[in-house]
């Protein structure tokens, strides 16, 4: 039977390029790929600055997963209403430097959470214990996803994926 998971990625599209983020730490020691919650809340909103927006074709993403892990409003909501609970968010501004324009659409998210490959405990979202830098997403979350209309990630069959 196959597994109920994947990996969640994020990739450049097939034309242009995903904007990069800018993100200065608001304290040397948070991390927001531990999987562990914050002691104490960041300063809200989370301030970001695009790169990459003087390359032709480029795009703003629904997922980052560095240098901070960052959301759209309408991929946090796709994953709440599929039954993702282990979400903390902030709200988040991506500030472009070459027209000014500042995206408020976006949240910082810290996923609390980690699971062994070999027994993820039926969690629907959660970083992998062996990597915390990966991310599984349980398969009706993934459909659930897709069902809103959100093309812009990548699913990965963990048996495929060497990140």
């Amino acid at each position: 039977m196959a597994q109920p998971y994947s990996v969640l990625w994020v990739e450049d599209p097939e034309t242009g390029y995903r904007a990069r983020l800018h993100y200065t730490r608001d304290h040397p020691l948070r991390s927001w790929m531990t999987g562990v919650a914050f002691a104490a809340p960041p300063p809200t909103p989370i301030a970001l600055g695009l790169r990459g927006t003087d390359e032709e074709g480029w795009v703003l993403g629904d997922l980052w997963l560095t240098p901070i892990t960052v959301m759209s409003r309408r991929l946090h909501t796709a994953l709440v209403e599929a039954g993702v609970d282990n979400l903390a968010v902030y709200p988040a501004t991506l500030r472009d430097p070459l027209t000014e324009t500042v995206h408020t659409d976006f949240v910082a998210f810290n996923l609390i959470g980690k699971r062994p490959r070999a027994d993820p405990g039926g969690a629907l979202l959660f970083r992998l214990a062996e990597a915390v830098n990966v991310i599984w997403i349980h398969d009706s979350v993934r459909r659930a996803v897709e069902g809103a209309g959100i093309d812009t990630l990548t699913f990965i069959d963990p048996e495929d994926f060497a990140g």
